[in-house]
């Protein structure tokens, strides 16, 4: 079985899935560049799996994967949540001072999580984006007046050397990833269910479906909006709910969702990350 996440190695997505695989076996690991190939891949490949990014504490939604599972991930399902502390470092081919300096380089997501780090800091600094952190640490090498953001495995892997740690703005920072497969987990008592569902354009739509839920005491983790694709101001929901969608209330929820949505598909039940 293949599983497939956004490399290269020294990502946080990369330390996602090693936790992940720390009690499974058989699995031969493939990097690839974005979200949407990994999507691709798996649609074509049916015993596989892929790990995605979803949404971050600090800076929320990762935008592109709700969007692909929305709208282009025909039979895929979320069978597991992976939730990882975040802890960037600042990072240069050799130990050099602030005021050396001159450029950063991250991946977006880093840069908006250091922000507030950079501007006290390394104010005069020219910034960067590159594809993922790691990339950065590789960008850096042999450079006496850059420096990048990201992980310690990453500069480890890169033989950099880490000038500062945990600059993240805000330190409780954690991203959680989803792993994505054809068939989703089997009840543990412990769950999630990921649903996405649209509702007619009129007064009380949303706080109907938001009652359903109420009214069978599920309690909900997520709610998200995206566009439709359709016309401007219509959106389609993203849900997260605890329990499964074998369990009896969830059931019943369901039911009463078909009749109140317009649109309404489950992207699976999972066990709740501990």
């Amino acid at each position: 079985m293949n599983i497939y996440y956004l490399g290269p190695r020294g990502t946080f997505s990369e330390q996602a899935l090693l936790n992940y695989l720390k009690q499974k076996d058989g699995y031969c690991v493939e990097e690839l560049k974005t979200i949407p190939d990994i999507v691709t891949r798996l649609r074509a490949n049916k015993g596989d799996e892929g790990l995605v990014p979803v949404e971050n504490s600090i800076e929320g939604t990762v935008n592109v994967t709700l969007d692909m599972l929305i709208n282009d991930a025909e039979g895929l399902k979320i069978k597991e949540e992976i939730v990882i502390p975040i802890s960037h470092c600042l990072i240069a081919d050799e130990i050099i001072d602030f005021e050396d300096i001159k450029t950063i380089i991250s991946h977006p997501q880093a840069l908006a999580q250091c922000r507030e780090y950079i501007r006290k800091n390394l104010p005069n600094a020219t910034v960067i984006n590159t594809d993922s952190t790691a990339k950065a640490v590789e960008e850096i090498k042999n450079k006496c007046d850059a420096a990048a953001i990201g992980n310690a495995r990453a500069a480890e892997i890169y033989n950099a050397k880490i000038i500062d740690r945990d600059i993240q703005d805000v330190k409780n920072n954690f991203t959680r990833f989803i792993v994505l497969a054809h068939e989703d987990s089997q009840y543990t008592g412990c769950d999630k269910t990921t649903l996405v569902f649209s509702v007619p354009n009129k007064p009380g739509s949303l706080h109907n479906i938001l009652g359903v839920f109420a009214d069978e005491n599920i309690n909900m983790t997520k709610i998200e909006s995206r566009p439709s694709r359709k016309k401007i101001g219509e959106y389609v929901f993203w849900v997260d709910i605890e329990g499964h969608r074998c369990d009896n209330r969830i059931i019943k929820a369901l039911e009463a969702l078909n009749g109140k949505t317009e649109f309404l598909k489950v992207l699976g039940s999972y066990p709740k990350y501990k």
